[in-house]
Protein backbone atom coordinates (compact mmCIF):
# COMPACT_ATOMS: atom_id res chain seq x y z
CA UNK A 1 0.00 0.00 0.00
CA UNK A 2 2.89 2.15 0.72
CA UNK A 3 4.05 2.47 -2.89
CA UNK A 4 0.63 2.97 -4.21
CA UNK A 5 1.19 6.06 -2.02
CA UNK A 6 4.63 7.03 -2.69
CA UNK A 7 3.11 6.90 -6.42
CA UNK A 8 0.56 10.03 -5.89
CA UNK A 9 2.97 11.95 -4.10
CA UNK A 10 5.77 11.24 -6.70
CA UNK A 11 3.64 11.72 -9.71
CA UNK A 12 5.98 14.18 -11.20
CA UNK A 13 6.98 12.41 -14.54
CA UNK A 14 10.43 14.09 -16.08
CA UNK A 15 10.76 15.55 -19.42
CA UNK A 16 13.02 16.47 -21.92
CA UNK A 17 14.54 19.09 -23.00
CA UNK A 18 17.13 17.85 -25.77
CA UNK A 19 20.70 19.30 -26.31
CA UNK A 20 19.21 22.15 -29.06
CA UNK A 21 16.38 23.67 -27.98
CA UNK A 22 12.38 21.49 -28.54
CA UNK A 23 9.47 23.43 -29.02
CA UNK A 24 7.04 20.53 -27.82
CA UNK A 25 7.71 17.62 -26.29
CA UNK A 26 5.13 14.68 -25.47
CA UNK A 27 6.18 11.74 -23.17
CA UNK A 28 4.12 8.64 -22.01
CA UNK A 29 5.33 6.95 -18.90
CA UNK A 30 4.35 3.19 -17.52
CA UNK A 31 4.73 2.94 -14.04
CA UNK A 32 5.10 -0.53 -11.95
CA UNK A 33 5.65 -2.14 -8.67
CA UNK A 34 6.40 -5.62 -8.22
CA UNK A 35 6.11 -6.32 -11.97
CA UNK A 36 2.58 -4.96 -11.90
CA UNK A 37 1.75 -1.63 -14.20
CA UNK A 38 -0.37 0.96 -11.87
CA UNK A 39 -0.37 4.25 -13.81
CA UNK A 40 0.46 5.48 -17.01
CA UNK A 41 1.45 9.35 -17.52
CA UNK A 42 1.21 11.50 -19.71
CA UNK A 43 3.57 14.72 -20.37
CA UNK A 44 3.48 18.00 -22.34
CA UNK A 45 6.61 20.43 -22.81
CA UNK A 46 6.09 23.67 -24.73
CA UNK A 47 8.44 26.16 -25.00
CA UNK A 48 7.08 29.70 -26.63
CA UNK A 49 10.59 31.97 -26.92
CA UNK A 50 12.38 32.11 -23.53
CA UNK A 51 9.30 30.74 -21.63
CA UNK A 52 8.17 27.32 -20.92
CA UNK A 53 5.50 25.22 -19.78
CA UNK A 54 5.38 21.78 -18.73
CA UNK A 55 1.75 19.65 -17.57
CA UNK A 56 2.31 16.37 -16.42
CA UNK A 57 -1.22 14.12 -15.70
CA UNK A 58 -1.01 11.01 -13.74
CA UNK A 59 -3.98 8.23 -14.21
CA UNK A 60 -4.15 5.10 -11.76
CA UNK A 61 -4.07 1.63 -13.84
CA UNK A 62 -5.16 -1.47 -12.02
CA UNK A 63 -5.31 -1.39 -8.42
CA UNK A 64 -4.37 1.85 -8.00
CA UNK A 65 -7.35 2.90 -10.11
CA UNK A 66 -9.64 0.94 -7.32
CA UNK A 67 -7.60 2.21 -4.31
CA UNK A 68 -7.02 5.77 -5.50
CA UNK A 69 -9.49 6.69 -8.14
CA UNK A 70 -8.46 9.52 -8.66
CA UNK A 71 -6.24 11.70 -11.58
CA UNK A 72 -2.82 14.16 -10.60
CA UNK A 73 -2.04 17.00 -12.66
CA UNK A 74 1.36 18.86 -12.21
CA UNK A 75 2.24 22.54 -13.91
CA UNK A 76 5.97 23.95 -14.21
CA UNK A 77 6.40 27.61 -15.40
CA UNK A 78 8.89 29.74 -16.41
CA UNK A 79 11.83 30.96 -18.26
CA UNK A 80 14.85 29.16 -19.78
CA UNK A 81 18.07 31.28 -19.13
CA UNK A 82 21.51 30.42 -20.51
CA UNK A 83 21.88 28.22 -17.22
CA UNK A 84 18.63 26.28 -17.69
CA UNK A 85 15.04 26.22 -16.41
CA UNK A 86 14.04 28.92 -13.97
CA UNK A 87 11.05 27.80 -12.81
CA UNK A 88 8.07 30.64 -11.69
CA UNK A 89 5.22 28.81 -10.54
CA UNK A 90 5.25 25.17 -9.43
CA UNK A 91 1.22 23.15 -8.53
CA UNK A 92 0.56 19.98 -7.63
CA UNK A 93 -3.38 19.12 -7.53
CA UNK A 94 -5.46 16.01 -7.22
CA UNK A 95 -8.74 15.68 -7.84
CA UNK A 96 -10.27 13.95 -4.98
CA UNK A 97 -7.87 14.97 -2.13
CA UNK A 98 -7.43 17.96 -2.29
CA UNK A 99 -6.10 18.60 1.07
CA UNK A 100 -2.40 17.37 -0.09
CA UNK A 101 -2.32 19.81 -3.10
CA UNK A 102 0.16 22.47 -3.11
CA UNK A 103 2.22 25.10 -4.74
CA UNK A 104 5.14 27.28 -5.18
CA UNK A 105 5.84 30.71 -6.36
CA UNK A 106 9.60 31.70 -6.87
CA UNK A 107 10.26 35.27 -6.08
CA UNK A 108 14.28 35.24 -7.29
CA UNK A 109 14.65 39.20 -7.02
CA UNK A 110 14.20 38.91 -3.32
CA UNK A 111 15.43 35.25 -3.26
CA UNK A 112 12.19 34.33 -2.03
CA UNK A 113 9.73 31.22 -2.11
CA UNK A 114 6.16 31.08 -1.06
CA UNK A 115 5.54 27.63 -0.46
CA UNK A 116 1.03 26.36 -0.23
CA UNK A 117 -0.16 23.12 1.32
CA UNK A 118 -2.06 21.77 4.11
CA UNK A 119 -0.22 24.02 6.61
CA UNK A 120 -1.15 27.20 5.13
CA UNK A 121 0.90 29.70 3.35
CA UNK A 122 4.61 30.64 4.18
CA UNK A 123 7.71 32.00 3.12
CA UNK A 124 11.29 30.78 3.09
CA UNK A 125 14.94 31.76 1.72
CA UNK A 126 15.47 30.64 -1.80
CA UNK A 127 18.53 29.05 -2.79
CA UNK A 128 20.21 29.68 -6.25
CA UNK A 129 19.05 27.70 -8.92
CA UNK A 130 16.42 25.43 -6.99
CA UNK A 131 14.48 23.42 -9.05
CA UNK A 132 10.82 22.22 -8.50
CA UNK A 133 9.55 18.30 -8.59
CA UNK A 134 8.87 18.83 -12.55
CA UNK A 135 11.19 21.00 -13.82
CA UNK A 136 14.49 19.43 -12.06
CA UNK A 137 15.13 17.04 -14.46
CA UNK A 138 14.78 19.38 -17.53
CA UNK A 139 18.06 20.15 -15.65
CA UNK A 140 20.56 18.10 -16.69
CA UNK A 141 21.30 19.29 -20.62
CA UNK A 142 22.67 22.39 -18.91
CA UNK A 143 25.17 20.86 -16.32
CA UNK A 144 28.53 21.46 -17.75
CA UNK A 145 30.44 18.32 -18.34
CA UNK A 146 27.99 16.26 -16.70
CA UNK A 147 29.47 12.85 -18.17
CA UNK A 148 32.78 13.62 -16.69
CA UNK A 149 31.28 14.61 -12.99
CA UNK A 150 31.35 12.28 -10.70
CA UNK A 151 28.83 14.05 -8.68
CA UNK A 152 25.80 15.87 -8.42
CA UNK A 153 23.56 18.78 -5.58
CA UNK A 154 20.33 19.79 -6.57
CA UNK A 155 17.67 21.98 -4.55
CA UNK A 156 13.84 20.80 -4.67
CA UNK A 157 10.73 22.06 -3.99
CA UNK A 158 7.77 19.99 -3.56
CA UNK A 159 5.51 23.08 -2.90
CA UNK A 160 5.97 22.58 0.96
CA UNK A 161 9.54 22.44 1.26
CA UNK A 162 13.07 22.60 0.04
CA UNK A 163 15.13 19.22 -0.20
CA UNK A 164 18.69 18.95 -1.32
CA UNK A 165 19.52 15.85 -3.06
CA UNK A 166 22.99 14.16 -3.75
CA UNK A 167 23.61 12.30 -6.91
CA UNK A 168 26.59 10.00 -7.74
CA UNK A 169 27.51 9.75 -11.42
CA UNK A 170 28.35 6.56 -13.37
CA UNK A 171 28.74 7.23 -17.20
CA UNK A 172 28.67 4.00 -19.48
CA UNK A 173 25.55 2.03 -18.21
CA UNK A 174 23.62 0.77 -20.83
CA UNK A 175 19.98 0.01 -20.47
CA UNK A 176 16.98 -1.95 -22.70
CA UNK A 177 13.66 -0.01 -22.73
CA UNK A 178 10.95 -0.17 -24.84
CA UNK A 179 12.37 2.87 -26.41
CA UNK A 180 15.57 0.65 -27.34
CA UNK A 181 19.02 -0.29 -25.97
CA UNK A 182 20.16 3.00 -24.26
CA UNK A 183 23.60 4.82 -23.45
CA UNK A 184 22.53 5.96 -20.22
CA UNK A 185 24.27 8.00 -17.66
CA UNK A 186 23.68 6.37 -14.50
CA UNK A 187 22.60 8.90 -11.09
CA UNK A 188 21.86 7.12 -7.88
CA UNK A 189 21.73 9.02 -4.40
CA UNK A 190 24.26 7.49 -1.54
CA UNK A 191 23.41 4.96 0.86
CA UNK A 192 21.24 5.49 3.50
CA UNK A 193 20.40 4.24 7.38
CA UNK A 194 17.67 2.60 5.37
CA UNK A 195 16.29 1.07 2.06
CA UNK A 196 15.55 4.37 0.75
CA UNK A 197 17.19 5.81 -2.45
CA UNK A 198 16.27 7.43 -5.92
CA UNK A 199 17.73 5.95 -9.28
CA UNK A 200 17.76 7.70 -12.95
CA UNK A 201 19.03 6.66 -15.92
CA UNK A 202 19.80 8.92 -18.34
CA UNK A 203 19.69 8.96 -22.47
CA UNK A 204 22.83 10.51 -23.84
CA UNK A 205 21.89 10.17 -27.23
CA UNK A 206 18.31 11.95 -26.71
CA UNK A 207 20.04 14.85 -24.77
CA UNK A 208 20.16 13.26 -21.09
CA UNK A 209 16.83 12.46 -21.14
CA UNK A 210 15.49 10.42 -17.91
CA UNK A 211 13.99 6.88 -19.84
CA UNK A 212 14.15 4.80 -16.55
CA UNK A 213 13.42 6.35 -12.59
CA UNK A 214 13.21 3.72 -9.31
CA UNK A 215 12.33 5.04 -6.41
CA UNK A 216 13.00 2.69 -3.28
CA UNK A 217 11.03 3.27 0.48
CA UNK A 218 12.36 2.84 3.51
CA UNK A 219 11.00 -0.67 3.62
CA UNK A 220 12.43 -2.24 0.41
CA UNK A 221 9.62 -1.87 -2.09
CA UNK A 222 9.78 -0.08 -5.32
CA UNK A 223 8.47 2.32 -7.66
CA UNK A 224 9.50 2.24 -11.55
CA UNK A 225 9.23 4.52 -14.17
CA UNK A 226 9.63 3.82 -17.58
CA UNK A 227 9.39 5.43 -20.86
CA UNK A 228 7.22 3.54 -23.75
CA UNK A 229 6.53 6.91 -26.10
CA UNK A 230 8.35 10.10 -27.27
CA UNK A 231 7.69 12.97 -29.64
CA UNK A 232 10.06 15.71 -30.41
CA UNK A 233 9.04 19.09 -32.39
CA UNK A 234 11.31 21.40 -32.99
Amino acid sequence: MRILVALLLWCSAPALFAAAPARQIEATYEVSTRGIKIALITEKFTRTGNRYSIVSATKPLGLLAALKPETIEVTSEGEVTAHGLRPHTYTYKRSKETIRNAAATFDWKKSNLELSDRQGQRSIPLPPETQDRLSVLYQFPYVHLLNQRKELTMQITNGSKIDTRRYLIQAGQTLTTPMGVQETLYLSTPPEATAWKTEIWLSVKNGNFPCKIILTEDNGDQLTQVLTALSISR
